[in-house]
């Protein structure tokens, strides 16, 4: 079986310009948490995770963070409760933009491929959800949960 013949095309995306309120609100409507970020002419230039919200509010690099741990003398730890009390000004919601925070490196797969690879680069990357290219732009995504509902119907276990 295809890729084609379980994803979803109705896909919700933003774009680069899509402020910090904007996304969050879309994260909340739709209760996503992932979202595929497009151009104007729905070429895929990127992916926008929850977690990458939370990378606006810690003051160093994961990178930077853990070398600094490795100073003695330097108290600099970062606490996932330290967001909770950060002070966050209103206009941060549209200082903020997709564009800023998006990841440009993600895994894609196309409409023919099969749905063992698909899963196959799930496993690989650590994710549930992949977006479904053609010639670069975004037609579809699919999911770990489409992959299994697609081979229920196949086993016939469900209708």
């Amino acid at each position: 079986m295809q890729v084609k013949d379980c994803m979803t095309k109705e896909v919700i995306s933003v774009k680069r310009s899509t402020t910090l309120s904007q996304l969050i609100k879309t994260f909340q409507k739709y209760n996503f948490h992932t979202l595929p970020v497009i151009e104007q002419d729905n070429r895929l230039v990127g992916i926008i995770n929850f977690e990458d919200i939370l990378k606006v509010f810690q003051p160093y690099s994961e990178d930077l963070s853990t070398m600094l741990k490795t100073i003695p003398f330097l108290d600099m730890e970062y606490k996932e409760e330290d967001f909770l009390s950060a002070d966050i000004s209103s206009e941060i919601g549209v200082l903020i933009l997709v564009d800023d925070i998006m990841n440009t490196r993600f895994a894609a797969i196309s409409a023919q491929a099969d749905i063992n690879q698909a899963r196959r680069e799930m496993k690989l990357h650590n994710i549930l959800r992949l977006p479904v290219v053609e010639e670069g732009k975004l037609i579809g995504v699919i999911s770990l949960f489409d992959i299994i509902l697609a081979v229920f119907r196949e086993k016939e276990v469900i209708k």
